[in-house]
């Protein structure tokens, strides 16, 4: 309630205070006009005093009230440069890194697999934690087979190459084969269609039967002179794919 408001409620008391409170009465007309005079007064204090509580009395309720849940609602307001926390209650989890030696991506050539490379004694090649071995690894034999790149699923016959490694006595890692997820730089993987094949490699050509798009057939490598791919094809698709030395001495 306003300052204005108190002291028109107390000049009201005040007056009606004075209207009503005993005084010296005079006799004879004097005395009549004068208790009329005092009675107009009384009168008019007293209605003085019911308009100032009727407009005083809103303005009390509105000031009692518990204006906190009725007025608008405050605006949530941030300080320049504080941070607002994430919405997401569980953290992102960092992406796992490739390990050790292993390519980003599973890419045949042009010299080798990650830091599998052509060229390497089997000590190396163990060195890069890409190779399992089915047996004992060693420069004694003329042609060492017996060991595959990890992750190589298990071979359905013992017709079935993929991701095998041949070392040679002479000249190191001498061919890489490809398991499945694994393709060359240009593209090409088990499983594609002659047409694939010819689309990525024009100049493949089968050996076994020239005519046919059948058996295998080698194509250079693009970035390494030393080096080629011998693509074999079945009926229907690609069924093996190696990286291997052009003068490789461990088969054909």
């Amino acid at each position: 309630m306003t300052d204005f408001d108190d002291d028109l409620i107390n000049d009201a008391f005040a007056g009606f205070t004075a209207a009503a409170a005993p005084s010296v009465r005079a006799t004879g007309t004097g005395a009549v006009r004068h208790t009329v005079k005092h009675r107009r007064a009384r009168t008019t204090a007293a209605f003085s005093v019911l308009g100032v509580l009727l407009l005083a009395a809103p303005a009390l309720a509105y000031a009692s009230m518990d204006r906190g849940n009725q007025g608008p609602p405050e605006v949530a307001t941030s300080l320049q440069g504080t941070s607002s926390p994430s919405l997401s209650a569980t953290p992102t989890p960092a992406a796992s890194a490739s390990p050790a030696g292993s390519p980003a991506k599973l890419v045949l050539g042009p010299r080798g697999y990650g830091d599998l490379l052509l060229g390497q004694s089997p000590a190396e090649a163990a060195e890069t934690g890409l190779v399992v071995a089915d047996g004992q690894l060693d420069d004694g034999m003329l042609c060492n087979s017996r060991a595959f790149l990890k992750g190589t699923p298990e071979p359905e016959d013992d017709r079935d190459i993929d991701g095998r490694l041949f070392f040679s006595k002479r000249l190191g890692l001498a061919a890489i084969y490809a398991m499945p997820g694994v393709e060359t730089p240009e593209g090409l993987r088990l499983g594609m269609t002659y047409q694939e094949l010819i689309a990525i490699y024009p100049s493949w050509q089968s050996v076994v039967e020239a005519d046919r798009p059948v058996g295998r057939g080698y194509v250079e490598v693009p970035g390494n002179p030393d080096a080629r791919y011998r693509i074999e094809m079945g009926d229907t698709a690609v069924i093996q794919i190696s990286l291997q030395l052009r003068n490789q001495d461990c088969y054909e």
